[in-house]
């Protein structure tokens, strides 16, 4: 069975509701304020093979900053989020993920923007996210979903656990005019 580790990183924004959904999709999600940083695992199938994922849900809060160093550097792919009804909580995805790209610049990075749910407070919206992932020299794959309604919320983990095994040894750029862009909207 493969398994991965991977790292969520973000603003408080719904890191802990999707880890919820995630993990138990057909419950009711009340999520608790993380502290520090909390472990789960769930496994889904890949192709039709099992995969185990390992996440490290890391605390929004600027105090535990200082700890998310070595998770980040152990981890095979970073999930950095952000609240789309949030504007502030969009700069600081950008700064998680220049965080990501200076302490572990092998692994694949995936934005995540949360609340999909709440449409009429959105405030950041797909266009702004794709320039900007156009502008950072790496590959980051990017996914909308709501944990409130579970809407991509299984295809993300998915595509997450797909893209933390393609070529695990050197990870190589989507170049985006040869092909088109992994992004799930």
């Amino acid at each position: 069975m493969k398994k991965v580790r991977i790292c969520l990183v973000g603003d408080p924004c719904g890191k802990t509701a999707l880890v919820d959904r995630w993990c138990n999709p057909n419950d009711t999600i009340n999520p608790q304020k993380t502290i520090a940083i909390e472990m789960r695992t769930t496994t889904t199938l890949v192709d039709n093979e099992p995969v185990t994922i390992s996440m490290w849900d890391c605390s929004g809060d600027r105090g535990f900053r200082h700890m998310l160093s070595n998770y980040i550097k152990n981890a095979g792919l970073a999930v950095v989020c952000f609240d789309l009804t949030e504007a502030l909580t969009w700069l600081t995805a950008q700064y998680w993920v220049e965080q990501v790209i200076g302490l572990a610049a092998d692994i694949p990075i995936c934005l995540i923007g949360t609340k999909l749910d709440q449409e009429s407070k959105r405030v950041i919206r797909d266009t702004v996210v794709q320039q900007y992932i156009r502008s950072v020299d790496r590959m980051i794959f990017y996914c909308e979903t709501s944990s409130y309604t579970g809407e991509n919320c299984r295809e993300t983990l998915k595509m997450i656990a797909r893209e933390s095994f393609r070529d695990s040894k050197v990870y190589t750029p989507i170049d985006f005019k040869k092909e088109k862009t992994c992004i799930l909207m």
